[in-house]
């Protein structure tokens, strides 16, 4: 063979090489990326189910008060009408 085809070779061998170090270095990195990605919507899909347990206490409880409120106003009401 000649050298300019042996070059030819070396030189095709090495880009194809280095190609090949690129996109796997590029693929580890993307791989990273998305975990790190994941936890984070993770983490924000936990803090925002808590939030909205902690949203549907105060529903609760602000339920139990509404209707003790009603049952006030009634008994306000008999007493200013002199029923009790």
């Amino acid at each position: 063979m000649s050298d300019a085809v042996i070059v030819a070779l070396i030189t095709g061998l090495c880009a194809v090489i280095g190609q090949w170090l690129i996109v796997r270095n590029q693929s580890a990195k993307d791989a990273y990326d998305r975990g790190q990605r994941d936890k984070k919507l993770d983490d924000d899909i936990k803090n925002l189910s808590e939030r909205v347990e902690e949203h549907n206490q105060y529903a609760k409880m602000f339920a139990n008060l509404s209707s003790k409120i009603e049952l006030m106003a009634q008994d306000i009401r008999y007493i200013k009408e002199g029923k009790i």
